[in-house]
């Protein structure tokens, strides 16, 4: 028989590394950033995420004013934009709350599945939300790359 031991040190630390890369890929291929077709973003980074799902962005570059769509609960989009965002879902949520109730965000329109952030981005033109990879996207909305 083999006797394995635990990784230590370096080695551990790259293990560990590794593995959080590959599951950042895996949930980014199992879902997207939607918005609304018309609004002009080429792409955003995670520091450009953090600001809108936080109130420190207002409006798009085309003027609309940002309409954040949250999956409820500990919904799979929720739990991986906290990730994304490199905080906890509690946190997330706790920060949105603090900025709505300060008056620097608009309060976030509740989803209940990626079916309801594709029928937001569709009507509204400032939306940003987060669904899952295998829903349809519709023709007034799309998905941003991730930077």
């Amino acid at each position: 028989m083999f006797k394995t031991s635990p990784l230590r040190g370096p080695s551990a630390l790259l293990c560990v590394a590794i593995s959080l890369l590959s599951a950042r890929q895996v949930w980014a291929e199992e879902f997207s950033v939607i918005v609304n077709r018309g609004n002009g973003v080429a792409s955003l980074s995670t520091s450009d995420l953090k600001k809108l799902f936080s109130g420190g962005i207002k409006q798009w570059d085309s003027g609309a004013v940002v309409q954040v769509g949250v999956n409820v609960g500990e919904a799979p989009e929720s739990v991986y934009l906290a990730a994304l965002l490199g905080i906890t879902l509690r946190e997330l949520l706790q920060r949105m709350q603090e900025q709505v109730f300060k008056g620097e965000m608009r309060r976030p329109v509740v989803l209940r599945s990626s079916l309801d952030c594709m029928a937001l981005a569709r009507a509204n033109l400032g939306t940003v939300c987060v669904a899952s990879s295998m829903t349809p996207v519709p023709p007034e909305a799309r998905a941003v790359p991730i930077r």
